[in-house]
């Protein structure tokens, strides 16, 4: 089954857990703000990698649900205050919490939906999952939620530099995405008993796979856009993706001079035009071609690890790794 096939099929299971946290005539300022934020009908792809893959590894039954559930809510708390972090005014194509709700409601919307993960976690329970179980899938969460602030904490940090590395840069983004974007997996497996050399080759799977999609998604960010009103808005947030990176390494001293310039700028005073300029010179020295051929390379690597996976949980995370790098939005 391709990730696609698992979307069309399985992605309506997830409301209905999350009908049962979050009560849609609640708090104002708060119960309402979730639903405003998750309540899209988005493709729920991170709830379905993980149901997909319990269902691949011989899991039966609805008892992977809740934790399904946890890994959208998940998501979408980290969005939440990357929003704050990184002041985005737009999200797939909306106004962000922090702009219609205000920053402190956003912030406290952020730490309810984070509390709300554990929650729907401990509601497998509910379904016939052990203890034990349920303590796997809470720590699995934990680690996701400690290093992806690890690995943000180093990508705002990295905002600052003037000689940013290749090494610096793919340290940060495994940090971020690694874990992050296989602990629906990893929950899938733990959910079936899986034993743990197959849990450390998803997690591996990640640390390729992961660093692959932030740099699709920087690629995207300076070519389609990502829903976030704009196109190059990492550029006004001083962001060091892998094009700046190459190209810092590349250009001479007064366009250096020039692109950090730029980064450098408050984003409101970003102009397009700088944007522009920037992506003009990326182009010139093949940055973003280079990162283009970074993510593939990547995802070759990542798919190398799932070889020796059985079958049906190989052809899930293959898929989802194709999916990461072509995606449009």
């Amino acid at each position: 089954m391709s990730i696609e096939t698992a979307m069309a099929e399985k992605a309506g299971l997830i409301d209905k857990e999350l009908d049962a946290v979050f009560p849609k005539n609640g708090i104002a300022n708060l119960q309402e703000a979730v639903w405003y934020h998750i309540g899209t009908g988005g493709k729920r792809i991170r709830p379905v990698l993980a149901i997909a893959t319990y269902e691949a590894l011989g899991g039966k039954g609805d008892k992977i649900l809740p934790f399904a559930a946890a890994c959208e809510v998940l998501h979408a708390w980290l969005l939440v205050h990357d929003d704050i972090e990184d002041g985005d005014r737009m999200r797939r194509d909306k106004p962000t919490v922090w702009v219609r709700y205000g920053v402190p409601h956003a912030i406290n919307i952020g730490d309810y939906m984070s509390q709300k993960t554990y929650e729907l976690i401990l509601r497998c329970r509910n379904r016939g999952m052990d203890e034990k179980t349920v303590f796997r899938l809470i720590e699995a969460i934990v680690t996701t939620a400690v290093k992806t602030a690890e690995g943000q904490a180093m990508d705002m940090n990295m905002r600052q530099s003037a000689e940013p590395t290749e090494e610096e840069y793919m340290k940060t983004v495994t940090g971020k995405t690694a874990h992050y974007l296989t602990v629906p997996a990893v929950g899938g497996a733990i959910a079936t008993g899986a034993d743990q050399k197959l849990i450390e080759k998803i997690l591996k799977y990640g640390e390729y796979a992961g660093p692959a999609f932030q740099i699709a998604d920087d690629v995207l960010d300076m070519s389609e856009g990502k829903g976030r009103g704009e196109i190059g808005r990492d550029i006004k947030e001083g962001k060091r993706s892998m094009m700046v990176v190459h190209c810092l390494s590349r250009c001479t001293g007064e366009e250096k001079a020039k692109l950090l310039a730029v980064l450098g700028k408050e984003p409101e005073k970003t102009t397009d035009r700088d944007v522009l300029w920037a992506k003009v010179l990326m182009e010139k020295y093949g940055s973003m071609e280079y990162a283009r051929e970074k993510a593939k390379t990547l995802i070759t690597k990542a798919k190398k690890i799932t070889e020796d996976m059985p079958a049906a949980l190989r052809e899930i995370l293959n898929s989802f790794a194709d999916y990461l790098v072509e995606r449009k939005k």
